[in-house]
């Protein structure tokens, strides 16, 4: 089977967010994580948001209201990451494009490329012609190990996650079909945010479902 070789040096860099609105684009940063290659933590720190939160999304995030009583302004956080990061490096994870949006990173300063789990893993659905995304979640559970990521998702659990999914599927393209068709086969039980019918607390979660959208924001392709 084919094969390519990892990159020399990455990371795994995720971010979680609060709700400051009720539509799905009022988000705030309140959690960020980096995971080197070695599965090392690099940092891991809460951000204290500048607006009153609306919702903490706990089932998503893990945080209830006063856990981010003693976090730290973004502007910190951003230079602690931007510390750690350097042009040579790679940044893997699931959506990465958004958390380089969400820490102001810019491609060929802070690092190389990126590599979206989301897309490695979307398999073709023969049965209904057509692309399956899968959550991180379900790409750990089913590909490393049953409960590796539980439902209220810790950041540096999430970079650990995507750091060793990339390490075992990324080089060999036999084994990353296989993956597929594993994660096609095992198919996870309906999400928290579909089983509330797209909405949490008031707040608008059909970010990537426009026909479940009440708030009116614009949707975003999956």
């Amino acid at each position: 089977m084919a094969t390519r070789s990892l990159p020399e040096k990455y990371v795994s860099i995720d971010v979680e967010c609060v709700a400051t609105g009720r539509r799905h684009d009022t988000r705030s940063v309140a959690l960020v994580a980096i995971v080197d290659q070695d599965e090392r933590v690099l940092l891991r720190k809460k951000v204290k948001p500048r607006e009153e939160v609306m919702s903490y999304l706990t089932p998503l995030t893990g945080l209830r209201e006063g856990d981010l009583n003693d976090g730290e302004p973004l502007e910190s956080v951003l230079a602690e990451v931007k510390r750690i990061l350097s042009p040579e490096i790679v940044l893997v994870g699931q959506g990465v494009k958004n958390d380089v949006q969400w820490l102001k990173l810019r491609e060929g300063e802070h690092f190389s490329c990126t590599v979206d789990l989301g897309e490695l893993f979307k398999a073709y659905n023969h049965r209904y012609s057509n692309y399956n995304y899968f959550s991180l979640s379900h790409e750990a559970n089913t590909l490393l190990y049953q409960g590796f990521i539980s439902d209220e998702h810790d950041p540096a659990t999430d970079a650990k996650a995507s750091v060793q999914l990339f390490k075992q599927f990324f080089a060999d393209s036999g084994r990353l079909e296989e993956a597929k068709k594993k994660l096609l086969r095992n198919r996870p039980p309906p999400s928290w945010v579909k089983q509330n019918n797209y909405r949490w607390e008031g707040v608008c979660m059909a970010a990537y479902f426009p026909e479940k959208c009440f708030c009116g924001a614009p949707t975003k392709n999956t």
